[in-house]
């Protein structure tokens, strides 16, 4: 049993970057795999250089653009000190990028956690650079220039980022440095487990396949479930298949997704990989309690899983509730002109009222009064499941525009003001569907709901909220007010772009 690993969500990065075995082409596999991720590595670190340059040097050449168009500064300031700090900058970035694990392999939903990664570590530098310049007296930089490089670090450092998250999964896609497995159970583990690894590109794990030893599945292809990760992979048989299925495909490793079944038939199936020298991980059996909730911890060594508490930092709370009523209370002093033109429009377009009001499930199960732009027309049934399409007939005109920009959201800025809402959290669901809730979805009941959250931002936002219940649940785990701040913003620019849910 000395080969067997464990996985989780936030282990299964730990877990996948572990050496292969000793066969010829786990080892051809690795050498692959160990050549392409240094090489990635190295051209990480030197786009990462080059745009902690760029963006320290632009900050310096709009402070003087500034400076000669509006006067705005307190004079020229000598390059060659500010080209001194560029360097330093840059090598306190990639220490800081370096400890928060930004060239590690990660693994979070919609590469959230290297995005706030590059917030933390760029605030932390800031307040680094802030802290010297108070100390050595005789430094004296322009607030103003490092103001602006900041902001443009915050920008081109996010784009770049993005940028190779995409050539990642391209090249992942193809192939190209990756490590080969399968999947034995094709049951909602092992498919979620394939999500998970698609969803995180930079881990360089390609599902090819799934074994199950439900005759039923055999041969057949099973699809994803989720529009923001694709896949369509073959069930390859069951037990007896498995050396076949590595054979045939070049399989390098198999992961053990099989929650349900008897430990008997486990060690069965550990027992034969052993056999056939194929390098496998075990997932455990989690019982009732989603992976987001599990967490792994040792004792003198000896690995143990546990479930993580949520607990609710009453600072955070505080923090959070000021943004709320600070970006409410801006937001609608800005759209009150935008607000009163959709009232307009809506009363032209179909009789009835402006506003539609439906009641909803908040924070510990109470119910209020949600607001929204009426966007269907007044014989609509009240209660229902959301419409799907553009073309459902129970839309009005203007209520495909409101519904495909969100803006039919706006109201709910007074729900915010009233503390009833967030403005981010878990979209608040009607009392009917909540009434059919399992433990673990009630979970999204532990904080107030949102105008906007992770599950609006992904590209699963066009299904029914309760079918994406891994949003919200890592949104639970992992809220912040830094968090909070990139679904505000990624929102924003998905309300310009006129990506909205129907």
């Amino acid at each position: 049993m000395g080969n067997v690993e464990t996985i989780g969500m936030n282990g299964a990065g730990n877990g996948i970057r572990n050496g292969l075995n000793g066969s010829n082409g786990a080892a051809k596999s690795f050498s692959i795999q160990k050549f392409i991720f240094h090489y990635a590595f190295a051209l990480q670190v030197i786009a990462d250089i080059l745009v902690i340059t760029g963006s320290m040097m632009l900050g310096y050449y709009f402070y003087h653009l500034l400076l000669h168009e509006v006067g705005l500064g307190r004079g020229a300031q000598p390059f060659s000190m500010y080209f001194r700090l560029t360097l330093i900058t840059v090598v306190i970035l990639l220490l800081v990028f370096e400890r928060q694990g930004l060239y590690r392999r990660t693994l979070s939903i919609m590469n959230i956690e290297e995005i706030k990664g590059i917030f933390n570590a760029v605030i932390l530098t800031a307040l680094i650079i802030f802290a010297a310049s108070f100390y050595f007296k005789d430094i004296s930089y322009s607030r103003l220039i490092i103001t602006y490089s900041l902001i443009f670090l915050l920008i081109f450092l996010n784009i770049e980022r993005y940028l190779f998250f995409k050539v990642f999964q391209a090249l992942h896609t193809k192939g190209i440095g990756v490590r080969k497995v399968l999947i034995y159970g094709a049951g909602e583990a092992g498919q979620m487990l394939v999500e998970r690894f698609i969803r995180s590109p930079r881990l360089g794990v390609l599902p090819i396949g799934f074994i199950d030893d439900n005759i039923e599945l055999w041969g057949k292809n099973l699809r994803s479930k989720s529009d923001e990760v694709k896949f369509n992979l073959p069930v390859l048989g069951g037990f007896n298949h498995v050396l076949d299925a590595a054979n045939e495909h070049a399989i390098d490793e198999l992961v053990i997704s099989m929650p349900s079944v008897p430990r008997a038939k486990i060690a069965e199936i550990i027992r034969h990989c052993e056999d056939i020298g194929l390098k496998f991980y075990f997932m455990p059996f989690l019982f009732d309690f989603k992976v987001q909730s599990i967490a792994i911890d040792s004792i003198d060594g000896v690995p143990l899983l546990t479930v993580k508490e949520s607990k609710i930092n009453w600072l955070y709370l505080l923090l959070k509730r000021v943004m709320d009523v600070t970006v409410a209370g801006l937001s609608i002093v800005m759209l009150a002109p935008i607000m009163a033109m959709i009232a307009i429009l809506i009363r032209r377009d179909s009789p009835g009222p402006v506003l539609f009001k439906q009641e909803r499930v908040g924070l510990n199960g109470k119910h209020f009064q949600i607001y929204k732009f009426r966007s269907m027309y007044i014989d609509a049934p009240k209660y229902a499941f959301t419409p799907m399409s553009s073309q459902d007939p129970r839309i009005t005109k203007i209520g495909r525009l409101l519904r495909r920009t969100s803006l039919d959201e706006l109201p709910q800025i007074f729900n915010v003001m009233k503390g009833e809402m967030s403005m981010v959290g878990p979209r608040p669901e009607m009392p009917f569907i909540v009434a059919t809730y399992t433990s673990i979805m009630r979970n999204r009941l532990k904080v107030k709901p949102g105008i906007t959250g992770l599950w609006q931002i992904s590209a699963d936002r066009a299904k029914q909220i309760h079918d994406n219940i891994d949003y919200d649940l890592y949104y639970i785990e992992n809220f912040s007010p830094l968090l909070d701040v990139v679904i505000m913003i990624r929102t924003f620019f998905m309300a310009i772009k006129g990506v909205g849910a129907w």
